[in-house]
């Protein structure tokens, strides 16, 4: 898993425009051209085994990819969706298309294009393969190289909370986690894009479920403080039945019980370990986490931790002195 980020902020303003040309273009594979004095360009490439993922950020911009850029022998697919402004895309037959958020554009980069946007612009990019894809789609003929609304928009929300969870991972990840989340990406991208349906009952299996589930731990580290979290309050912010959550939390070997008690167990040990937060008592920790029973707190700290939250607090303390 390869990793970059090109960001004109790095650069004076004397020294933008060479740059851009310079890094920013070839990592794109495309020549682009920004309006406006101010320059600001910002991107995140990830690059896993079989897809690329791009997070960018630019602003009055032209892109061009040419006959020299598709000599490159890149025939796969990108799946663009935009989260801020509309992007303009134009092909090399003449068809125009505009591409906002909610909608997805499916650019196949074997062909020449134009994409401009005035104004923001913030957009999500995903690189499929073309082999992926050619035996999957139920409908080619209504995706690739047009705009169009996701064929399961669950899918769709699903693969943009995805997608920003893996851009606030950093810049690393190990090997397994890698697979995962491209395998995970794929799964949901074929959904959005919509796919045969031996496909779709393997993408949904799969990917729909590692998706929400994931989603779901967010949501919970989110409302984690809130000592009225339970399972039918995220239930009900995912639309589906509180069974169907503790179903979805099993198959990964876990409750939802277990799991929101372990993030707030960890949070509390947190702040014990740090001496800054040595003039908060323990007790003000545990009802800040969501604890309603100290009694229960106590023990369940010491069942993960090997130690109770005094002994905790004291080591820290020592450690300073």
């Amino acid at each position: 898993m390869h990793y970059l980020r090109f960001s004109s902020r790095e650069f004076s303003h004397g020294d933008r425009r060479a740059a851009l040309a310079e890094t920013y273009a070839p990592l794109c594979g495309m020549d682009v051209e920004v309006y406006s004095d101010d320059l600001d360009i910002d991107i995140r490439v990830r690059s896993l085994s079989r897809i690329v993922v791009s997070d960018s950020f630019l602003v009055d911009h032209k892109a061009k990819r040419t006959q020299a850029h598709i000599a490159d022998g890149d025939d796969s697919m990108l799946l663009v969706i935009p989260r801020q402004g509309v992007l303009g895309i134009n092909s090399a037959s003449g068809d125009e298309w505009m591409c906002a958020p909610g909608q997805l554009h499916l650019l196949p980069l074997e062909d020449p294009f134009i994409s401009q946007n005035n104004g923001a612009f913030s957009v999500t990019s995903v690189s499929l393969p073309r082999k992926f894809l050619e035996t999957r789609l139920s409908s080619p003929g209504k995706v690739i190289g047009k705009s169009f609304q996701p064929a399961d928009s669950n899918a769709y929300s699903l693969l943009l909370g995805y997608l920003e969870n893996l851009n606030r991972t950093g810049e690393i990840l190990s090997g397994p986690v890698a697979n995962l989340a491209e395998l995970q990406i794929m799964d949901l991208a074929a959904l959005v894009l919509g796919v045969d349906r031996e496909t779709s009952v393997v993408a949904g299996n799969r990917g729909v479920r590692q998706a929400r589930y994931q989603a779901m731990r967010n949501y919970i580290k989110l409302r984690m403080f809130d000592a009225d979290l339970n399972a039918d309050v995220v239930a009900q912010h995912f639309n589906i039945s509180p069974q169907y959550l503790r179903k979805i939390f099993s198959e990964f070997n876990l409750t939802f019980t277990d799991y929101l008690n372990a993030i707030r167990l960890d949070w509390v040990y947190k702040n014990l370990a740090n001496p800054a937060d040595s003039r908060n008592y323990i007790s003000t920790l545990a009802y800040r986490a969501g604890f309603s029973n100290l009694a229960w707190f106590n023990r369940a700290f010491k069942r993960r931790f090997g130690l109770s939250p005094s002994d905790v607090r004291e080591k820290a303390t020592e450690q300073v002195s």
